[in-house]
């Protein structure tokens, strides 16, 4: 009679997520904060370079980095809202926000940012896995 019991114990903890839908939600919206504080800060180096008017090719270069961090930020945010209303969509607007990060970073040079991959790979993972318990459709 133990046995079975233990049994049942260990499978009901085994399929429940660790993470609520609200952590999920908080998540991408840190990251998304994260990448409009990025974007502003490119877009007030590039005014301010800009006005200098000593680096002109510098300015330019800063504020297209400037709309790439607000264009990742706004993907991150429209994943989150869509995580919240429980839509799958979440999980392609975010999965495109780590696609334009890897293409925007391989195009200009840059190195990966395997912190923002990888997390947000895990985060994936993670939202697939436990889809019905975070009563997405």
């Amino acid at each position: 009679m133990e046995y079975s019991n233990t049994q049942q114990r260990i499978a009901a903890i085994g399929h429940q997520p660790v993470l609520k839908k609200s952590t999920f939600v908080f998540a991408l919206a840190i990251f998304g904060v994260f990448s409009a504080l990025a974007g502003i800060i490119s877009l007030a180096t590039a005014i301010i370079i800009s006005s200098n008017g000593s680096v002109p090719g510098l300015a330019n270069t800063i504020l297209i980095d400037a709309v790439y961090e607000f264009g990742l930020a706004a993907l991150i945010f429209a994943s989150s809202k869509a995580f919240t209303k429980g839509k799958m969509l979440s999980v392609w607007l975010y999965g495109g926000s780590i696609i334009l990060d890897i293409l925007y970073n391989i195009v200009t040079g840059n190195p990966l940012n395997y912190l923002f991959i990888g997390f947000g790979l895990l985060l994936i993972w993670q939202i697939l896995r436990f889809k019905s318990t975070l009563e997405l459709a």
